[in-house]
């Protein structure tokens, strides 16, 4: 791969650095997830909407289709203080046969996840896409406000039977007390840092060591969430390209939390420029 097959999408925010697109053999993934957030065009999803974007996506791949429900509660603020309103929101589950990988559709949310992440555009990339230019024609929306990307990756090694094992992993700054006087009676930590990338966008990461549930070895999270809040017209190039970007984001903020040699042990090699 040559740098000229990037472009500024390849660029993570932030002022990170850039790094080569990659693999893990051994990615240590419990969950992936994407979705963006659409200014609503209709109250409601049908179910006759929802079965056109599920026969866009292909009944074979995803051939369970379940009705959900979810509350919102509504706040308003009055002189005399607040009022609060609930409702009731329909959307729709589209899965696969074994659920490692689903799609959410409401009238303002499109989201995919799955647990059975390979790399970035297979995974996550090419299934939202998909998915939200799909709700985008059935419900007639028009603007989006919201694009995330979350990857929980919970690291474990047969070695790690004490939590100071993490310490040759973790790089010092998201290590916590496990660096500290105290680490040798640390039994858990965890430690949530907040990010502002830039004006319209921001990351959460959530990491610390925790003991497993045999009893024995401990495992270190690292759960990396990236999303950009602004107002778009909806562009199915540029929204695909964004959500590229916070995937390069997201790595780049993986690789500042673990060391490079762990990066190396979790076997990293370098995929083809469409990924």
């Amino acid at each position: 791969m040559t740098d000229v097959e990037f472009d500024e999408f390849d660029v993570p925010l932030g002022g990170l650095d850039r790094l080569s697109r990659v693999k893990f053999e051994r990615t240590h993934l419990v969950g992936a997830a994407a979705e963006v957030r659409l200014v609503p065009a209709k109250s409601e999803l049908s179910e006759a909407d929802a079965v056109r974007v599920w026969e866009g996506l292909g009944k074979e791949s995803l051939p369970i289709f379940d009705r959900h429900s979810t509350n919102l509660v509504n706040l308003t603020l009055t002189p005399s203080g607040h009022q609060q309103t609930q409702e009731n929101q329909v959307g729709w589950i589209l899965a696969s046969a074994d659920r490692t990988t689903s799609v959410t559709l409401y009238p303002n949310l499109v989201a995919v996840q799955t647990t059975r992440y390979d790399h970035y555009r297979v995974s996550l990339g090419e299934p939202l896409a998909r998915a939200l230019a799909l709700i985008i024609e059935a419900t007639g929306a028009s603007v989006i406000n919201r694009i995330g990307l979350r990857f929980i990756n919970r690291l474990q090694d047969p070695s790690a039977d004490t939590p100071e094992f993490w310490v040759e992993h973790i790089r010092d700054g998201f290590s916590g007390p496990l660096t500290g006087n105290l680490a040798r009676l640390v039994e858990a930590a965890h430690q949530q840092t907040q990010l502002r990338l830039e004006q319209n966008a921001a990351a959460r990461i959530i990491s610390g060591v925790f003991r497993e549930g045999d009893g024995i070895h401990y495992s270190f999270l690292v759960d990396v969430d990236v999303f950009r809040e602004q107002a778009l017209a909806y562009d199915a190039q540029l929204c695909e390209n964004l959500a590229r970007q916070l995937d390069r984001t997201a790595l780049s903020l993986f690789s500042h939390v673990v060391t490079p040699a762990h990066l190396d042990d979790l076997g990293r090699t370098v995929v083809e420029a469409a990924s």
